[in-house]
């Protein structure tokens, strides 16, 4: 089994929901720890801690992390901190299990340090809390590795984790730990189909209702004519099948300057690089896994 933490914004996008539970129904992997990051952390870190719950895995630990970017220059500083649309689903005064005593930073690098294998560290928001945890404990750079859904290597476009915190990401990308960049050049690729979604709707188990009701939530918010794009559950694939995507090492730089450009991850050949990037996926096969697994 490979060990792994999950780094994750969920609340706005559908897709961070569906990535855990994606790595909770994959006997491949043994989720370690949760943390939350950027904006209203303390509401994503209750959902994370009611899909767990759901899950039957309150074992694992949920910690709460950074919610705003190393520099206030974020294109969503207000916005951030109001309530994920996927918090309809948390009923009043439901009783969950506590959070981590310790700050999302210290319980990746115990994660890491305390680990007797290397973990894989799968960021599925902003890179804040990731670079946060490099600065303080240099050596996870060598004990751990990176599957980042993130990024756009092939658009001269800025894709929204990476422009959440462009220095944080800067500052990851540059660190010298091994690195995956799951970007939108594979997973615009993985979108859910309407029936697809009505399967999950229908199936009727506890997980799957609470899937469906956090789709609704965020539909409510998108539109109804919106169907969920499998951006973080490829991230959680990759980790127990790398065969789902074809990959090329990058130089990836990732732009904190322009006014325009902020945020853009840009991509180059180079006896240097620093990141795989995933350039080709195989979206049918991928979809049909995720089906396979998070609706049984």
């Amino acid at each position: 089994m490979r060990d792994i933490l999950i780094d994750t914004d969920i609340g706005d996008d559908i897709d961070d929901a569906y990535a855990l539970a994606l790595a909770l129904k994959s006997p491949e992997l043994s989720l370690r720890a949760v943390t939350t990051v950027f904006g209203n952390v303390k509401i994503r870190t209750k959902l994370a801690l009611k899909l767990l719950k759901t899950f039957g895995r309150e074992d694992i630990p949920v910690a709460e992390g950074i919610g705003k970017p190393f520099l206030e220059k974020t294109f969503r500083s207000q916005a951030a901190w109001e309530v994920p649309n996927q918090a309809a689903v948390l009923a009043k005064d439901e009783p969950l299990q506590r959070p981590s005593e310790k700050h999302a930073v210290d319980l990746i690098i115990s994660t890491v340090m305390n680990a007797r294998k290397e973990v894989t560290i799968v960021p599925i928001g902003a890179l804040t809390n990731i670079a946060a945890a490099i600065i303080q404990e240099p050596r996870i750079v060598d004990k751990a590795n990176l599957v980042v859904m993130g990024g756009y290597a092939s658009k001269p476009l800025s894709e929204h984790n990476i422009r959440c915190d462009p220095e944080a990401a800067k500052m990851v990308f540059e660190s010298g730990i091994k690195t995956i960049m799951v970007g939108l050049d594979v997973t615009l690729r993985c979108a859910l189909t309407e029936e697809n979604v009505k399967t999950l709707k229908n199936r009727g188990l506890a997980t799957t209702s609470l899937l469906a009701d956090m789709t609704e939530a965020w539909r409510k918010v998108v539109g109804k004519n919106q169907w969920p794009i499998l951006h973080d559950p490829l991230a959680v694939a990759v980790c127990f099948d790398p065969t789902l995507v074809k990959t090329q090492s990058k130089l990836v730089y990732v732009e904190t300057r322009g006014e325009f450009t902020r945020g853009f991850t840009v991509a180059s050949d180079s006896e240097n690089s620093n990141v795989q990037v995933c350039v080709d996926v195989d979206s049918k096969r991928f979809i049909k896994v995720f089906m396979d697994r998070v609706v049984t």
